[in-house]
C-alpha cells in the first residue's frame, strides 16, 4: 500500500483500488493500494472524508496495512477518496511547526521530554525539564526566519530534516518546505514545576 500523505500531504483527492473488502453489519472495511488518509492519532485534528462518496467512519493501522472502515455497503472496484482540505492544511501548519520548534530546541538546549497537542485554533507543546536558560522568543525567531528563507525539509521514515541545521522524529505529516507553514507565533509561555507548556498559532 502506498502512503501518499506520508511524501505527498498536500494531496486530498485521489483514485484508489480496492484489494480487498469485509462486510460487518452495514459497514465495509477496505484495504486499498493507496490512501491519503492517515490512521487515527491523539495528536492532530481527525481529517473527515469520503470514500467512493460513503462517510468515513475510521482509519486504523495493522502491521503494514491501513485499514479503511467505511459507511454502507461498497462493491466497487475503483473509489475516489477525498477528505477535508482546511483540515489537512491546518494540521500540517502545525505538525510541521512543532517539528521546526523541535530541532531548533534540541540545537540549543536541552529536556527529559517534548510532546505536542494540536486544538481546534492553537497548538501546545510540553517541555518536561528544559533547561534553564530556554528563552522561547529565541526559538520563535529562528522558526520565523526559517520560513522567511524557504528552506526544504526532507521527511523520511518518520524523521524530518532541515538540513544541515538538524533532524527530529516526526511521525504525523509534514510540509517540504518552511515557507508554507507562512506563520508562527507563540502566544503564552506558563512554567509549571517541572513542565514549561507553550501555546502557538501557526499558518494562515
Amino acid at each position: 500500500m502506498t502512503k501518499i500523505y506520508e511524501k505527498f500531504p498536500e494531496i486530498t483527492e485521489v483514485k484508489a483500488k480496492v484489494l480487498s473488502k469485509k462486510f460487518v453489519n452495514n459497514n465495509t472495511y477496505l484495504i486499498l493500494d493507496k490512501t491519503i488518509f492517515m490512521p487515527k492519532n491523539d495528536t492532530l485534528i481527525d481529517e473527515p472524508g469520503h470514500i467512493g462518496g460513503c462517510k468515513l467512519l475510521s482509519v486504523e493501522k495493522k502491521k503494514d496495512n491501513i485499514i479503511h472502515l467505511v459507511e454502507g455497503r461498497e462493491n466497487r472496484t475503483n473509489l475516489l477518496l477525498s477528505l477535508d482540505k482546511d483540515i489537512r492544511f491546518h494540521n500540517l501548519y502545525y505538525a510541521t511547526s512543532f517539528s521546526l520548534f523541535k530541532i531548533f530546541y534540541n540545537s540549543y538546549y536541552r529536556a527529559d521530554r517534548i510532546s505536542f497537542k494540536l486544538y481546534e485554533d492553537y497548538g501546545e507543546i510540553k517541555i518536561t525539564r528544559p533547561s534553564r536558560d530556554f528563552d522561547p522568543r529565541l526559538i520563535e525567531e529562528l522558526v520565523n526566519y526559517a520560513i522567511d528563507k524557504g528552506l526544504s525539509l526532507n521527511l523520511d521514515k518518520g524523521i524530518v530534516e532541515l538540513k544541515s541545521i538538524g533532524k527530529t522524529i516526526n511521525n504525523l505529516i509534514s510540509f517540504d518546505n518552511t515557507y508554507k507553514i507562512k506563520s508562527f507565533e507563540i502566544i503564552e509561555c506558563l512554567v509549571e514545576e517541572n513542565n514549561t507548556l507553550i501555546s502557538f498559532k501557526a499558518g494562515k
